[in-house]
């Protein structure tokens, strides 16, 4: 039967190294919509050149995975079936469990090939089969396609407070209260580490006793607060306004806090 669904490939002039899926140009992409039949709808946007998530969070996109997304319109077409002449069961193609559209253009994901790592997929009125690369991605939690910087982009930070002490700048100087006996270049690193802050994973937060708050005060009024869900050295904070969390790999949640450790002290007045 193979055999035969091969004998439909598709006839035409251009050399078989050249056949994409599509024509479109990921420069000019600027609506990718994910949908799943097992799990949340994802759409994400081109904003002033960044890319943002707008379902199911509002918040900036993984610019790095966005541009993996990308790449699919123009992936390699190694054999092609008129939809018309194959029975798209076969291909697990009549109910596809994930489509992405670009824009207007929808792109249906079926089976895998027997015979190699290859999926087929439909575009118009075309069967496809492409490489696997993107499936199992297109599966995961929209969490996944989250940019993972806890901060904004070149956020200026005016202070941070912990548990027990709090870190601002006053007259272009750091300092701690209450008086700790933390070196300049210590809470300078501090306040550089957060500006860069970045998870190795973000989940959907779940809700549990916390040790604590950390609350950024950016220079442009924002204030960013984090519940403290596990301390160092498996550091999770989490964003209970966004209903999220971020999971911080070992040697760069040390460097989050100035206190070797972590200091369970009571909170100072934020007032």
């Amino acid at each position: 039967m193979l055999a035969l669904f091969l004998s439909t490939t598709l006839n035409d002039k251009t050399t078989e190294q050249d056949i994409t899926l599509t024509d479109l140009e990921p420069a000019s992409i600027n609506t990718i919509k994910i949908i799943r039949s097992t799990a949340n709808e994802i759409l994400l946007q081109r904003e002033n050149g960044q890319w943002w998530m707008h379902e199911p969070y509002h918040l900036p996109a993984n610019e790095f995975r966005i541009n993996t997304l990308l790449k699919l319109p123009g992936a390699h077409s190694y054999t092609r079936f008129r939809k018309n002449e194959v029975e798209l069961e076969r291909f697990l193609l009549n109910e596809p469990v994930v489509s992405v559209v670009f824009d207007n253009t929808r792109i249906d994901f079926g089976d895998t090939s027997p015979i190699g790592e290859q999926r087929y997929v439909l575009v118009n009125d075309t069967v496809h089969l492409i490489n696997d690369s993107l499936y199992q991605q297109l599966q995961t939690p929209a969490t996944f396609f989250l940019k993972t910087k806890l901060l904004p982009e070149d956020s200026g930070i005016k202070a941070i407070n912990f548990p027990g002490y709090r870190v601002s700048k006053h007259e272009g100087i750091w300092k701690v209260d209450p008086g700790l006996d933390i070196s300049a270049d210590n809470i300078t690193g501090l306040v550089h580490a957060w500006r860069n802050a970045d998870a190795i994973s973000i989940r959907d937060y779940e809700d549990s006793d916390n040790a604590g708050t950390v609350r950024v005060e950016l220079e442009d009024g924002n204030i960013f607060e984090f519940f403290i869900v596990t301390p160092p050295p498996q550091l999770v904070l989490a964003r209970p306004d966004i209903g999220l969390q971020y999971h911080i790999s070992g040697d760069d949640a040390e460097q989050l806090f100035l206190i070797s450790g972590y200091d369970e002290a009571s909170p100072v007045d934020l007032n």
